[in-house]
């Protein structure tokens, strides 16, 4: 068991990347760097832009762990070894490695990283999983992989536009596996940037890319933590950070750990089911994965739904929130408008938490306000509270 050497966290975003960051950098012999592939890190290239690194997150609707230091102070603190070495290919255009080998450019970036570290070197990521494989064979040390149940977490990424812009751009790299080109046809990603797919297009989009970072990262990871899970159930929260120590050579408490989850009605069950099982069949049917790799991801999504069974929900109150929503993207995707008729052109809301926002503004809510127990919030949708009720945060 390594307890040696770098630690590398893969996720995609909304999957509590950020606590986990926050936990190891808590650890004094840790080095921690936040997204190491983050555009934002184009500003080390120029020492005028440096002040940069060290601003507050600005992208709203996110609900991060509060930091004792801005998320990229460690490079900012390495800015003189690494200045000149980020490409801003790195973040998407570079997304997947070709015939699984890191360009040369991404190796003297990682490389520097962890050679001018002050200390063991935990590399947290959030587009990674293209070149996990990649940065294990090169790299060796601790590989950890978090992930959430993905219908939940598609919501989630409604939280601010952000989200789906970086599904698109990773859609447009270079080396895209053909599976996933071929997911990129049927989901019928629009040309434009003010344009969005339709709902179901919507989910495919990001069905496809959680499907395909789900087994690149189980596969290249010496420990997959659900955070729904284990944000839930004690035994396997004790059972998680047992594991985590023995890994990284730490003890980890991972008590306080909250997540945000849904429960679908069975009347919701086909619009998701039907957009899996066309995705399952590309992946199939193109190789990029047996019959028995696609049975245990459909089996661990529906195991960490589970999890929020029997908890404090307001079922049909979450449904009728999501299909509001969805009646949004439909209007958003067509450049419709709810009630008929279409928007004046210099009201038109190209980002779709604006749109939804917009939306909400206008319902009378006949809910009461929701309730905080134990330091979870209890009855409430996550994207939907996210767009009345910004709060301050960062991608992660």
């Amino acid at each position: 068991m390594a307890t040696t050497g770098p630690v590398f966290i893969h996720s995609l975003f909304r999957s509590a990347s950020t606590y986990f960051f926050q936990k190891f950098r808590a650890i004094e012999s840790f080095a921690c760097y936040q997204e190491p592939f983050n555009e934002s890190l184009a500003a080390l290239n120029h020492a005028w832009r440096h002040y940069r690194l060290l601003e507050p997150p600005t992208l709203p609707g996110l609900r991060h762990p509060q930091l004792d230091r801005p998320y990229f102070y460690e490079f900012w603190e390495a800015r003189q070894h690494l200045r000149g070495l980020y490409h801003a290919s790195f973040a998407y255009r570079q997304y997947f490695a070709r015939a699984g080998q890191l360009p040369a450019a991404q190796r003297a970036w990682i490389s520097a990283i962890i050679e001018h570290a002050r200390g063991r070197p935990l590399l947290q990521f959030c587009r990674s999983s293209g070149r996990a494989a990649a940065l294990r064979s090169l790299y060796g040390g601790t590989h950890l992989h978090l992930w959430r149940e993905p219908r939940a977490q598609w919501w989630s990424y409604k939280t601010a536009d952000y989200f789906d812009s970086v599904s698109r751009h990773i859609y447009r790299s270079a080396h895209l596996p053909e599976a996933l080109r071929v997911v990129r046809r049927m989901a019928g990603i629009p040309r434009s940037r003010f344009r969005h797919p339709p709902p179901r297009g919507n989910y495919v989009m990001f069905y496809g890319l959680w499907l395909d970072a789900w087994l690149r990262l189980c596969a290249n990871s010496d420990l997959s933590i659900n955070v729904d899970r284990i944000a839930l159930d004690p035994t396997e929260n004790a059972e998680c950070a047992r594991r985590l120590a023995g890994l990284v050579g730490h003890a980890i408490d991972l008590s306080d750990i909250r997540t945000s989850g849904m429960v679908f009605t069975p009347e919701e069950e086909p619009f998701y089911t039907e957009a899996e099982q066309a995705v399952h069949a590309v992946f199939a049917r193109n190789g990029h994965a047996t019959t028995q790799a696609l049975e245990a991801a459909t089996t661990a999504a529906a195991d960490a739904r589970r999890a929020h069974e029997g908890r404090t929900h307001d079922a049909a109150a979450e449904q009728n929130l999501r299909l509001a929503a969805i009646s949004l993207m439909h209007c958003l995707a067509g450049g419709g408008r709810p009630g008929g008729g279409r928007w004046p052109y210099r009201w038109y809301p190209r980002r779709l938490h604006d749109y939804v926002r917009w939306a909400l503004s206008r319902l009378r809510q006949r809910r009461s306000p929701p309730t905080a127990q134990g330091g979870e919030l209890v009855g409430e949708n996550e994207s939907c509270r996210a767009a009345v009720q910004p709060q301050p945060g960062q991608p992660s």
